[in-house]
């Protein structure tokens, strides 16, 4: 990584911001005090070397392209504006496999390429706290501005309830879900009386609705509804995998997962040849014709109701 890159610098590449952004915008937003869309061109980066280990590392925008969000009345004039560091401000333990390295074609053709800052005030002093850049054209980073102004009408609520049920709508509006510590917060003032989130008929409705298209992150949230649609949605999803004519490791995995998921791990008998047999489907030994049998069998299973229902979660899956 560029050492001129900050703790949140958050990389993209073939993937649009507005549909595969790698961050938590909707925190990194609320957290931030002034949000600048900036051309990457007109960006400075300043070493400040205060003695012999330690530099103070700063960006300084020429021009700003448009100010996203502005809470406190902050002034461009060519500031400095102070990043963190790996290994000069914080340090992070790496464990092996914590590492990945990112290419990028480059062609010669002269592109005009943005970035957008985020900063939160610290006294007089402003510090970023995030750091986007990417190649997508303009028409792009609009889409993100949209939506992080959409969370910025979040903070402006006081009343807390309103404040949960507007959340859960944003949640929803952009195909995500409530972290622990958003459902620890809400319980914690007494919005909430359980460790889930809960929705009003209208919300789970529209849930139901994305999960039942194709968006399974949002099962924890319908995972109390009719156990039988739901049942229903991951037998078929089975049988679509074992119609393809070839199966990937993705797939076995898949269907492995689902299969316990339906089974409640095969009734948590890890002794059953069942399990056993849904264990050989990610097992290089066997052709995808020796895998074909296994899984209509698990599937005749399934149908037949042998095995009670587990508990529908994304973590099973």
């Amino acid at each position: 990584m560029n050492k001129y890159l900050p703790i949140f610098i958050l990389s993209f590449l073939s993937y649009s911001l507005a549909q595969a952004q790698s961050f938590d915008i909707r925190k990194l937003t609320l957290k931030s005090d002034v949000i600048l869309l900036y051309d990457q061109d007109s960006i400075v980066y300043i070493d400040d070397v205060i003695n012999d280990h330690t530099t103070q590392h700063y960006y300084q925008l020429k021009s700003v392209s448009q100010e996203v969000k502005n809470n406190t009345g902050f002034k461009f004039n060519n500031i400095k504006l102070r990043y963190l560091v790996e290994n000069e401000d914080y340090f992070k333990v790496y464990e092996k496999g914590d590492c990945m390295g990112i290419g990028k074609v480059v062609d010669n053709v002269k592109r005009r390429f943005y970035g957008m800052l985020f900063l939160q005030k610290n006294n007089k002093q402003y510090n970023v706290i995030g750091i986007v850049q990417n190649d997508d054209p303009l028409s792009v980073w609009q889409d993100v501005i949209k939506q992080v102004k959409s969370v910025a009408t979040l903070e402006k609520i006081k009343n807390l309830q309103e404040r949960y049920t507007k959340s859960i709508d944003w949640f929803l509006d952009n195909n995500t879900l409530p972290d622990k510590n958003f459902v620890k917060y809400y319980k914690q003032k007494g919005i909430l009386k359980t460790d889930t989130a809960q929705l009003t008929e209208q919300q789970l409705a529209r849930a139901r609705g994305l999960f039942f298209n194709g968006n399974e992150i949002f099962l924890d949230l319908i995972a109390s509804t009719d156990q039988t649609e739901i049942r229903n949605y991951y037998l078929q999803k089975l049988k679509d995998i074992v119609f393809q004519s070839e199966y990937e490791f993705g797939d076995c995995l898949r269907f492995k997962r689902i299969a316990c998921m339906l089974t409640n791990d095969f009734n948590e008998n890890y002794d059953d040849l069942n399990r056993t047999l849904s264990d050989l489907l990610t097992k290089d030994e066997l052709q995808n014709y020796e895998k074909r049998p296994i899984m209509n069998h698990l599937i005749d299973l399934i149908e037949k109701k042998t095995y009670k229902i587990g508990t529908f979660s994304t973590s099973k899956l």
